[in-house]
């Protein structure tokens, strides 16, 4: 017979544990190694602790605080308030601030400050990371107290810092925060990076990544980085720029990592090779989930539905469940190659087979499967069926079928739905009455126009579209209004000089070429 397990006291301690003299004293304190199952569980650890008095040690305290924030926050908050000033530390409110939400984060800060207890260099960035929710001027406020309280040159601060600027949509700043570190690491770099993906200003992480490169100190980018940077070529689209990444990632010896070779996968589909995305799946020896559905996704992105659901079914005979995003994906591709049935069947194994609950991306993928197959009166079927309310993308690819086939009846009856979803329909009236043109419904047509006319019905919003002037102010041209702008203006505007920029990218190439022209010569090819 198989000896007892052995109780966890019982177990090899961890090195660290092993050479404590606390440890090694009070055998009792060893379950503290351990997350406790419950607080019941718990308790007679902390009794014993407060009875013998080993709460009071600052270690001790620390770990408790730690152990019983896992159970629960606020239980947790309540041993706080119970214990002696003398036995909290730094690392004891670090740890709460850092399970904490924002509002009880700063709330506990400043218990901190009034109890008497230091801040150390982790501290500022574990609140700043738990109130990175977006709001600037907490932001603001924040990076006022690491000038006071000294660590605003502190790199752990400054990352964090960075990273709440980006999470506020407010880039100036976060590279401002940037450019004040006196040694990046590879953390901050990558966070730059990712940043400016993460805000759609795909061509700015390029650069940056371009510049990691080229500084004085050897940084060496990770895993984390190249995936960045995978993601802004994406986001460019630009063959030229995910050649040259994919080129950088063999010279490094990074390409035999999955998560790599995943998002290189992803990364052609979008830049418009599927030839290399394939070629690139073919050669892995090992496939995840991820490199399945990121090989569906550019097939089907690329019109290559009936490949791309063979390529899903594959993915069920390798043995690997799809996921959520994974059937989002299969489905588009039914819908635009038209695959009526294989995208019904799909859809019902979603829950039936793999215990997947469809959300509103896949009841918009069937709707508008339906929709570009004609089957209109199916698809408002389906709409009604729904276990949720439909929302406008939706509903306007249903009436945009409806337009196209001419079903009137229907199409009204997407109208009323779209009033009850929000006012502003302004574009699907005109879809509605270009229904009753097709149909000779001339009056309705006309009726319908008066409304959207005299804003009985709201009008669409106008398009619009930005510039930066010479100035640095943004200007708009609006549909619809007069323009201040002469055509002389907007010349002057366009085709002004470009700004110098902060990334001296062209130092060592001269000529007749632009700056532009010299900085994309330049992205890939080092130094």
């Amino acid at each position: 017979m198989a000896p007892p397990p052995s109780p966890p006291h019982a177990a090899a301690l961890p090195a660290w544990a092993a050479e404590n003299a606390l440890f090694r004293r009070h055998r009792r304190l060893r379950p503290l190694l351990l997350p406790a199952a419950s607080l019941r569980a718990f308790a007679p650890l902390l009794s014993h602790c407060i009875v013998s008095g080993l709460a009071r040690n600052p270690f001790v305290a620390s770990r408790l605080l730690v152990a019983s924030s896992r159970l629960s926050l606020r239980f947790s908050l309540l041993l706080l308030s119970h214990l002696p000033a003398s036995s909290l530390s730094p690392f004891s409110f670090n740890s709460l601030i850092r399970a904490s939400p924002p509002r009880l984060a700063l709330q506990l800060f400043d218990q901190m400050r009034h109890r008497g207890v230091t801040t150390d260099r982790y501290t500022l960035p574990f609140l700043i990371h738990a109130c990175s929710s977006g709001d600037r001027p907490l932001c603001e406020s924040l990076h006022g107290q690491s000038l006071r309280l000294g660590y605003s040159s502190v790199l752990f601060t400054q990352t964090a810092l960075m990273n709440a600027y980006f999470a506020c949509r407010f880039e100036v700043a976060a590279r401002r925060v940037f450019d004040e570190m006196q040694a990046k690491d590879v953390v901050a770099w990558t966070g730059m990076v990712s940043g400016y993906v993460d805000s759609g200003m795909f061509l700015r992480g390029v650069e940056v990544f371009q510049e990691m490169r080229s500084c004085e100190e050897a940084v060496r980018p990770n895993v984390a980085t190249v995936v960045s940077v995978a993601s802004a070529c994406a986001g460019l689209g630009s063959l030229e720029y995910a050649k040259g990444l994919h080129a950088y990632v063999e010279k490094v010896g990074l390409e035999g990592e999955l998560i790599v070779k995943n998002s290189l996968i992803d990364m052609y589909g979008k830049c418009g090779s599927i030839e290399l995305a394939r070629g690139l799946f073919g050669l892995m020896p090992q496939k995840d989930l991820h490199s399945w559905t990121a090989m569906i996704s550019g097939l089907a992105s690329h019109g290559h539905g009936k490949e791309a659901v063979a390529l899903f079914f594959s993915m069920k005979e390798a043995g690997v469940l799809p996921d959520s995003t994974t059937f989002v994906v299969v489905l588009s591709a039914c819908s635009h190659a038209g695959l009526v049935d294989e995208g019904i069947s799909i859809f019902n194994s979603m829950e039936n087979e793999y215990k997947v609950t469809p959300d509103i991306k896949h009841y918009g993928c069937m709707v508008d499967l339906f929709s570009r197959a004609g089957l209109i009166a199916r698809g408002y079927q389906f709409i009604e069926s729904m276990p949720f309310e439909p929302n406008l993308a939706i509903l306007g690819a249903l009436l945009s079928a409806c337009s196209i086939n001419n079903e009137l009846d229907i199409g009204e009856l997407v109208i009323k739905r779209i009033e009850s979803v929000r006012s502003d329909k302004g574009g699907a009236g005109v879809l509605l009455s270009n229904i009753y043109a097709n149909q000779n419904l001339w009056h309705e047509v006309d009726s319908l126009r008066r409304k959207i006319r005299d804003d009985t019905i709201c009008r669409k919003p106008p398009g619009q579209s930005g510039f930066n002037t010479s100035t640095l102010n943004v200007a708009s041209l609006i549909i619809g209004q007069q323009s201040v702008w002469g055509p002389d203006d907007v010349s002057e505007s366009l085709f002004a000089p470009a700004r110098p920029t902060h990334m001296p990218l062209t130092k060592e190439i001269k000529g007749g070429m632009s700056a532009a022209e010299r900085r994309r010569i330049l992205l890939f090819t080092g130094k």
